[in-house]
Formats: structure tokens, C-alpha cells, sequence
């Protein structure tokens, strides 16, 4: 099956608009996302919760909602984006390896839950040192300190 140009312009569309204009109000909306409901995550236990599952999908339904907000707004549906990103990722040599993995990654389960249990621990850091909660980072913070560390190597978490 042959990419339309369309298609194409589709997905870069996607591309450019989740990883230069929107990647930085993603990780906010993680970190607030975090400092709201990591306090639940209990690392310690060795075994996850049901809410943690549930956490999990809220978590990813904030992504899937910006993204099909932005698609709307440019008149694509997700199903049509979906298909196109599809299509473009079977190409040899398809330039959309790079963001497919970040996308994967933000919305493993494992690493939500490696995100929550780290913004416990930094927030029960800063709590036992008497330093007041950090607010989020605000966009254009990509050097932002509160934000490292969320996964050695891999990409900060989107909502």
C-alpha cells in the first residue's frame, strides 16, 4: 500500500506539533498529572495496585485527547492519522521510527508508574527537608531539574 501525500503531510503535522509545539505543555501536564496522584504509588509493597491501572489510563486519556484535539483542528480524525502513521512506519527506512518510540514509551504502563514513584520520592525529599512543593515546570523549561531523571534515557512522559 502506497502513502498518499497527504498521509504524509498528516503524520508530519503530528510530528512537528508533538515534538516541537507541544512537547513542552505535555510535560507539564505530566508533572501536574504526577504531583497529584503519585502519593497513592506505593513502591515499597513490590506489587501494583488496581488504581495504579486505573491512574494509568487517565494518564494516557489526557494524551489521547490533546492529540485528537490537534488532529480535529487541522481536520484529520485519529483513524485516518492511525492509518497513515501506519502505513509510514512499515517503509523501509520510514522517518517516523524515532517519534513512534517516544510516543510508546511515554504510554507504558512501566514507565508511568517508574514517573510516579520517582515524583514521590523527590516530593517526600523535599517535604522531609522543609522545602515547599516545586510548582511545575513551566513551558520552555526543557533544562528544568525537576524534570530530569523521569527515566534515564528515555524521553519525558507526555500526559
Amino acid at each position: 500500500m502506497d502513502v498518499s501525500p497527504q498521509q504524509r503531510e498528516l503524520v508530519e503535522q503530528v510530528k512537528i506539533w508533538f515534538t516541537c509545539t507541544e512537547m513542552e505543555a505535555l510535560v507539564q501536564t505530566a508533572v501536574q498529572f504526577a504531583d497529584a496522584n503519585c502519593s497513592v504509588f506505593e513502591p515499597e509493597l513490590g506489587e501494583h495496585k488496581l488504581e495504579y491501572t486505573r491512574l494509568h489510563n487517565e494518564f494516557k486519556q489526557l494524551f489521547e485527547d490533546r492529540l485528537n484535539s490537534f488532529l480535529s483542528s487541522i481536520g484529520a480524525t485519529p483513524e485516518a492519522f492511525y492509518e497513515a502513521f501506519e502505513k509510514i512506519g512499515r517503509e523501509e527506512g520510514g522517518d517516523v521510527q524515532g517519534l513512534a518510540e517516544i510516543m510508546y514509551t511515554c504510554l507504558q504502563y512501566e514507565f508511568f508508574c517508574q514517573i510516579m514513584c520517582e515524583r514521590k520520592r523527590e516530593m517526600e525529599i523535599q517535604q522531609a527537608a522543609g522545602v515547599p512543593p516545586a510548582p511545575p515546570p513551566v513551558p520552555g523549561g526543557y533544562g528544568d531539574t525537576r524534570v530530569e531523571g523521569y527515566g534515564a534515557g528515555a524521553p519525558p512522559a507526555p500526559p
